[in-house]
């Protein structure tokens, strides 16, 4: 590669290895979108993508696709950094950890899971923390590996090593990388990691605990209250906070103790948080967590997410409400009003993800249909949509789309994985 650099000016070995090592900085905190995309849900783990570039208008008309590549089947969504693309798939050599090229779809590393070799697909998505990815099979082997090469650095078994009980849907949690920990939903309230040994910092225990084996599916999400960093667990038992640094209890809301997998994340926004859940009982609701303990602020049946959970933009919340197992066909996409609960309005997609950029929702079904509409509490109004290819048998879209330099990146079961343009 040619150097930018006048041929008069020389640089000393040491200047040289500076440069290098600034110019490998920046590319991996740039890359594909500002912020990227480095975890699940987003830079800010609220499926909001902070990116303004690009152009709504861009499904209609022929599909400007990419690229489009099998990565194995399951539900692990992409996490993206400085060009390069982290998800699972099962492949033909197993469970495996995947880099690709997110410019191409190459693959550019693949590290196998190795787990007890069940058959099942990975649902977890890695997580990227600048230098290192952490991932999670659906077996509960928790790997850490180097992002430039995918070299193992500590792997963790969560059921032999920390006797952690694997939930009836295997584990479907992803890695949750913050400060110098991971936290992972497991267990009665969550563990914590050291992020560069594997080792067990914290096991959160539930002070009210009812349930003997909690089931496990929705993703650590992080807040500070007075200045204590808190870490929100949410598991068949409900709503649990802890802090981050020791895993001591903060407080406990119990939520649809019986026959719930309670698998949405939980969504914070203004001092409150809104939960869900979308199998027996369903309901959703707000609780007000600004102080010691939380208050509930209003509960109905207008938005029950079952495992894709919603986005809140400008006081409301967007979402997929319906359980996928009882009837998938009747369920909708809403608008509710966050303070309120009221419901504002309601279009017929049946299942369906999303995440939002820029004041828009990107909706994909799960017959692959991807929308993008205005976030508007005043109606449903669509700007574009396509429908996405698929090769490989039942496609099953439940995985929600990814915007990400001027892209959005969309997998099904199946194992396929589409990137389609959407720049200006």
């Amino acid at each position: 590669m040619k150097s930018s650099i006048s041929p008069s000016i020389r640089l000393s070995s040491v200047a040289v290895t500076l440069l290098l090592l600034h110019c490998t900085l920046v590319t991996w905190a740039g890359g594909a979108g500002a912020a990227g995309w480095p975890q699940w849900r987003g830079p800010n783990r609220d499926g909001i993508s902070e990116e303004t570039d690009w152009d709504p208008r861009a499904l209609s008309g022929s599909l400007k696709m990419l690229w489009h590549v099998d990565i194995g089947g399951g539900h692990s969504n992409v996490a993206i950094a400085g060009g390069r693309l982290f998800t699972m798939g099962k492949t033909r050599d197993g469970e495996c950890v995947l880099c690709l090229d997110a410019d191409t779809g190459k693959v550019i590393w693949q590290n196998p899971v190795h787990d007890t070799g069940t058959g099942w697909t990975p649902q977890a998505t890695p997580s990227f923390d600048g230098k290192y990815v952490y991932a999670l099979s659906y077996d509960g082997i928790l790997l850490c590996l180097k992002a430039n090469s995918g070299k193992l650095v500590w792997r963790t078994d969560l059921i032999n090593d920390c006797e952690a009980p694997r939930p009836g849907y295997g584990f479907g949690t992803s890695p949750a990388a913050q400060g110098d920990l991971v936290v992972i939903n497991a267990k009665d309230a969550g563990i914590a990691l050291d992020k560069r040994t594997g080792e067990v910092i914290w096991e959160g225990e539930l002070i009210d605990s009812s349930v003997e084996r909690p089931e496990n599916y929705a993703t650590p999400v992080f807040y500070d209250h007075d200045g204590r960093r808190c870490v929100v667990i949410f598991n068949e038992m409900g709503l649990i906070a802890l802090d981050l640094d020791t895993g001591e209890q903060f407080w406990f809301y119990g939520w649809m103790k019986r026959h719930s997998a309670n698998a949405a994340d939980p969504v914070l926004f203004d001092g409150k948080v809104f939960v869900s859940s979308s199998e027996a009982n369903s309901r959703g609701g707000v609780l007000d967590i600004s102080g010691a303990e939380p208050e509930l602020v209003w509960e109905n049946r207008d938005m029950t997410n079952h495992f894709n959970s919603c986005v809140y933009m400008d006081g409301y919340l967007y979402g997929v409400d319906g359980n996928y197992y009882a009837n998938i066909a009747k369920c909708t996409l809403r608008c509710v009003d966050a303070g309120t609960g009221e419901l504002m309005w309601q279009e017929p997609t049946g299942g369906a993800s999303l995440t939002a950029a820029d004041g828009r929702l990107i909706v994909l079904t799960v017959k692959g249909t991807l929308h993008i509409a205005e976030a508007t509490p005043d109606a449903y109004n669509e700007i574009s949509s396509c429908q996405l290819p698929a090769e490989r048998g039942i496609p099953k879209w439940w995985t929600p789309p990814v915007l990400c330099g001027g892209r959005i990146y969309c997998r099904n079961f199946a194992g396929d994985l589409v990137c389609v343009d959407v720049g200006r």
